[in-house]
């Protein structure tokens, strides 16, 4: 008989994932499925709820927003729309009898595991640390340091201390937490003075085979793709690709595409090509007819899926530190490393040498397809299940 896993989230996953969040939270536990009947437990707008049955053992929960949700937005927010306000309501939300609760509550009762996403949703888990249920965090960020880093409304850096306590609480009380690289390992042990042997890596992944051939490039100018969800570090690389990157590379064509061009919609740049929200054959194809991927991220925590697999598509990466980190790449052999000051420069320099480029790209492509399947992290983590599980 297979093990039941809950699995609380904030966000809904979407099918075929197309960016950042969807991608892991879909992937590790449509593989998990393998191993065990999984339920996600999610949120969404509007009518788009209901189940969503992706297998036998896989389904979803779409949960819709309570009435509630407006009222407590609009005292939290003054009706102003920001990041940090969408993730602070779930704590808020937690704290009233909603249909998610009702949902929870239903769902717990035949479940032999729970996982948590983020800290934001543990309100309802009022059972925590009361019951003899293995918990699990499977973090995708190390959510209050990354709130820390890139919260700006002051009205909302309020709430970090309580982002603080809610994380706190649940490392403390998992059986298991899974960060998605040795680094933020490191940080939620440091942090929450946590028993290192608690906390395993579970990194995010890729899968190796989904790519389309790459075309045999034509492209008079070459093509530079960024891809990203609507999420204030993209939106911070975006800025600088039009703002900087744009008139400092007259040559390329930056080809920009997710929700992170919607803050952008109105701007109009010869060189700039944005196409917005793409499902996932338009994103397969635009990944094969590119000509070298940038990822000039300053912020954010947990690994960039986006250079994930721009290297498992075989596209040459020019990337900051902050875009790669987490995945142990080594410069000018698995990438070409490039900072705010320096990247149009590195851009101009090597975007023609198709020769360079191309062991750049075939040196990463084989690290990243070697190491980060979403079949080998997931059956890592299984491993590491069937260790707390009781029989």
């Amino acid at each position: 008989m297979m093990k039941k896993i809950l699995v609380l989230n904030h966000f809904p996953t979407v099918y075929p994932p197309t960016s950042g969040g969807t991608l892991r939270y879909f992937h590790i536990y449509n593989e998990l499925s393998q191993y065990y009947d999984i339920t996600l437990l999610s949120q969404t707008h509007g009518r788009k709820g209901g189940l969503f049955q992706f297998s036998s053992t896989f389904r979803e929960y779409k949960v819709e927003k309570d009435p509630r949700h407006q009222q407590i937005m609009q005292v939290l927010q003054n009706g102003e729309a920001t990041y940090e306000f969408s993730l602070i309501i779930n704590v808020e939300l937690s704290n009233h009898l909603t249909l998610y609760k009702k949902y929870f509550d239903d769902l717990y009762r035949t479940s032999d595991i729970i996982i948590h996403e983020s800290p934001y949703m543990l309100g309802y888990d009022q059972n925590l640390g009361l019951d003899d249920k293995p918990r699990i965090y499977n973090s995708q960020n190390h959510e209050y340091a990354l709130a820390h880093q890139i919260w700006e409304n002051q009205k909302a850096r309020k709430y970090l201390p309580s982002i603080y306590e809610l994380e706190k609480k649940l490392t403390e009380d998992a059986d298991l937490v899974f960060a998605t690289s040795e680094i933020e390992k490191d940080n939620f042990v440091s942090m929450y003075n946590l028993d290192p042997k608690k906390v395993k890596v579970a990194p995010n992944g890729i899968h190796p085979d989904e790519w389309l051939q790459n075309k045999k490039k034509s492209n008079i100018n070459p093509k530079a793709f960024f891809i990203g969800a609507e999420y204030p570090p993209n939106i911070e690389a975006v800025g600088y690709i039009i703002h900087h990157l744009a008139d400092k590379c007259p040559d390329i064509e930056f080809m920009i595409a997710g929700g992170c061009c919607n803050p952008f919609s109105k701007l109009k740049k010869s060189n700039v090509h944005l196409f917005g929200r793409v499902h996932h054959k338009q994103k397969l194809k635009l990944f094969a007819d590119v000509d070298i991927a940038i990822n000039p991220m300053f912020t954010g925590a947990g690994v960039n899926l986006k250079t994930l697999e721009f290297l498992s598509a075989g596209i040459p990466l020019f990337s900051t530190h902050c875009g790669a980190r987490g995945l142990n790449l080594i410069e000018e052999q698995h990438y070409i490393h490039a900072e705010k000051e320096d990247f149009a420069e590195k851009i101009n320099q090597f975007c023609h040498d198709k020769k360079y480029l191309q062991e750049i790209s075939s040196s990463g492509q084989k690290y990243i397809n070697d190491n980060y399947s979403w079949g080998n992290i997931a059956k890592s983590i299984q491993e590491e299940l069937e260790e707390i599980i009781p029989f």
